[in-house]
Formats: C-alpha cells, structure tokens, sequence
C-alpha cells in the first residue's frame, strides 16, 4: 500500500472565484482516486454536451435545472442528485433565480465491486437525497482539503467512500427500474436551440427569429420549450443575459458598455435599467464589491 501523506499533497490546484469553488486533485491515491470537486453558484449555469473518461456524480443543494445524457432529458431540484458514467455524452443547465451545484469527478479501478455498482445504473440517474446526508459528506470532504488537519488525505478519501456508498444506497432504495427516463427525450430542436442561445447570449433574441430557425411556429416552439425545461423561453433569455452580465462585470476587466454592447443592448442606460429590474441593483453596485477601485462604464 502506497504511503499517504498528509496533509493532502501540495500537488493539487485550487480555483475560486465568486462563482466557483473547485479543488483539483491528481488521480493518485488508493481508495476512490478523487480527481476533483467543487461547487457551483452562477445562476443560470450552463455546460455544453462533453464527455469524461471517468464518473461524475452532482448534487443540486439549490435551485433547479436539467441534464441530459445522451439525448435523455432529466428533470432536478433542491436535493437531487445525478450522476453520469464514463463515455457518456452529457450537458446541462440551470432553471431559476438561484442555482448551488457540488459536483465531482472520480474512478474506482481499485475498488471493482463499487464500480460495478455505479456501471449497473441505469438510464433512471436521478435520486433525491431526503436525508441530507450527501450534503453533509460533500461538506465534510471541503473541510479536509480546505482545512487540513493530521491525516487529512486519509480523512478526505473515507469520507469520500462514505458519500459513494451513500449514493449507491439511496440509488437501490428508490428501487429505479432500469426504463426511461423520468421524462422523455430531449427533441433535437431543444438541443440545437439550447446550444444556438448559450452561443450567442443576447436580449435581442426573439421567439420569432428562433421559431424561424427550427421552422417551428412561434406558438409551437414557446409550448414545446416550456414543455421540456418547464420555464417560459423569454424569460429564460433574460436569465442568459442576467448572468452573463454578473459573470463580465465580476470576473473581467471589461467595461460596463463594453457587457451592453455583448449582450446586445442598445445602449448603457438600456442595459442598466433591465440588470436593476433583474438583480435588484445597478451594474455598477454589482461590480463595485469586486473591483472597488474600478469605475469602469
């Protein structure tokens, strides 16, 4: 058996920003070889279709959303948890006001009849957490690496061996039968249209414009979105907008006519009154706490 070290090795890479709290770790201990975790907090995230040579296991702890995997559309909430398996294809995003995501990627070479556990899931991947108890795993995994204390790397992996088998168990006790999805598949227009608005985020996009692109009625197109993501697709537009706002005013140098400009806006003062009806404040108090110095418009 390999030696541990503690506290957890000085190789791993550390992300935070005011969106995202990630911890990289090498693929290199005994047990569960975590590769990383983190949590999500942007309110309308989105991540395009990808794949992992390794499994990854999310944890709604706010808000709601959906993820496909390889075409099958899945509904989540506060409490849900989902998981995709190597290889497969899979994207996602976030519906609402608010959005908290923990999520993490890992292998299980050295612990076979785990992973054969996990490969045994079927197409049903979402299974809520009434318990709490994935939750406070997750928590107590961070505090080990955020926080390290004597035999922190051992501490970190039993812990992350308890939230896994924790998994497994509420997957066996829902007793999903291997069918379906929950709902049904993701139609190609909603994946074509899904990829065409996080490509070109914009408060000039239009229903009409949109419905003319997948040769939809606009009537036709607005039921059939709202059908598969369950939120109207203007507002699911100004969301887009809101947030990628948020993420340029806080995590670049870009000016505030310069965020107006991308999104679309005709011009500062349009700009600003729609972010204040969105957030509540302006895009210069909403910038000012991460730049306090900077006045940029």
């Amino acid at each position: 058996m390999t030696t541990r070290k503690t506290p957890l090795p000085a190789s791993r890479s550390r992300y935070k920003g005011s969106s995202e709290l990630r911890e990289e770790l090498p693929f290199q201990h005994d047990f569960d070889n975590l590769s990383y975790i983190g949590i999500q907090m942007l309110s309308t995230w989105q991540v395009d279709r990808h794949t992992h040579e390794h499994f990854e296991l999310c944890y709604v702890d706010e808000g709601q959303g959906w993820f496909s995997i390889d075409g099958d559309l899945y509904r989540v909430r506060q409490g849900d948890l989902f998981l995709t398996k190597p290889g497969e294809g899979h994207q996602g995003a976030s519906l609402g006001e608010s959005y908290r995501l923990y999520y993490t990627g890992f292998q299980l070479t050295n612990r076979q009849k785990l992973e054969a556990d996990f490969y045994r899931l079927g197409r049903a991947r979402t299974v809520r957490d009434t318990s709490g108890d994935v939750k406070r795993l997750f928590d107590a995994v961070f505090a080990e690496i955020e926080d390290p204390g004597p035999h922190s790397a051992l501490m970190a992996e039993s812990l992350f061996q308890q939230l896994l088998v924790r998994v497994i168990r509420l997957y066996r006790d829902a007793a999903l039968p291997d069918g379906g999805p929950e709902q049904g598949p993701l139609a190609p227009a909603m994946k074509e249209l899904l990829q065409y608005l996080h490509e070109h985020a914009s408060i000039g996009i239009n229903a009409l414009d949109l419905a003319k692109r997948q040769h939809l009625s606009r009537t036709h197109l607005e039921r059939e979105f709202k059908r598969s993501f369950g939120i109207p697709l203007g507002k699911y537009i100004r969301m887009l907008c809101t947030d990628r706002a948020k993420y340029w005013l806080a995590e670049t140098g870009e000016t505030i006519t310069s965020v107006a400009e991308r999104l679309g806006f005709s011009s500062l003062h349009a700009f600003s009154v729609f972010f204040k009806r969105q957030t509540g404040i302006s895009p210069y108090a909403y910038r000012r706490p991460f730049s306090p110095n900077d006045e940029k418009r």
